[in-house]
This record gives C-alpha cells, sequence and structure tokens, in this order.
C-alpha cells in the first residue's frame, strides 16, 4: 500500500499596507477515510517574505512542517 497524496495549500489573504500579518491558514485537499488534520503530525508553520513596510502588491505564502505516515504531503503557496 503506497500514501494518499495530500496538499497543504497555504490560502490566500491580505493585509493593509504597515499593519501586522494576519494569522496565515491552510486548506488541505486529499484527505481519505474521514481523516482530518489530526492524522498529520509536526506543527504547520506559514510565512510571507513580506514586511510591515513591503510595498502593496502580492506576496507568496510559503507552508512546511506537517508529516503524516498515510500521506504523502506536498505544499503549494498562497498569496
Amino acid at each position: 500500500m503506497t500514501p494518499a497524496p495530500l496538499t497543504v495549500r497555504a490560502e490566500d489573504t491580505s493585509r493593509p499596507y504597515g499593519a501586522s500579518d494576519p494569522p496565515f491558514t491552510a486548506a488541505y485537499e486529499g484527505f481519505v477515510n474521514g481523516d482530518g488534520p489530526g492524522a498529520l503530525t509536526g506543527t504547520l508553520a506559514c510565512r510571507t517574505t513580506a514586511v510591515g513596510t513591503s510595498p502593496p502588491g502580492r506576496y507568496p505564502i510559503d507552508c512546511d512542517g506537517l508529516r503524516g505516515a498515510n500521506y504523502d504531503v506536498s505544499f503549494a503557496a498562497g498569496e
């Protein structure tokens, strides 16, 4: 048996210039058998390269830190 593919995708978000980053969240695509995020180990960590003084625009939001014995976890960026 092989692990099921699972994508953890950073959800798009925005903030006004000069403000702090909002909490970043992720969406999960691929859970099977009624599983959810509790089937994974590790800690979800999401970050962006934008800082409070970055000019307005689109910046990637990247996540990592999760793994699962029953899942082949991949990560996709948001903005």
